[in-house]
């Protein structure tokens, strides 16, 4: 990596650091704004965002690979029967 390229990379990293404590210093001021139930709304919220959405996406992968091992044992299986018949019959 070149001097030139480092530069570069460093440049939009700081852009980067930037971006995100504009962002978070614009969120705490929204949130010291913000009236008692507006807030726990968000809490509650922003609680279901972190702790469902994960578990939901956890579960949804795990089941699609189990119904991918369960259906790759089954279509051995049927492949394996299929051959017996074939050579059965002759």
């Amino acid at each position: 990596m070149n001097k030139a390229t480092f530069r570069e990379f460093t440049a939009t990293m700081e852009d980067l650091a930037h971006d995100v404590v504009r962002a978070c210093r614009r969120g705490a001021r929204a949130i010291a704004v913000m009236p008692w139930p507006a807030m726990l709304v968000c809490c509650i919220g922003l609680a279901l965002v972190i702790s469902i959405l994960p578990l939901a996406l956890f579960l949804f992968i795990a089941f699609m690979a189990l119904k991918l091992i369960v259906g790759a044992f089954v279509i051995d299986a049927r492949r394996t029967r299929t051959t017996e018949y074939k050579h059965a019959e002759y």
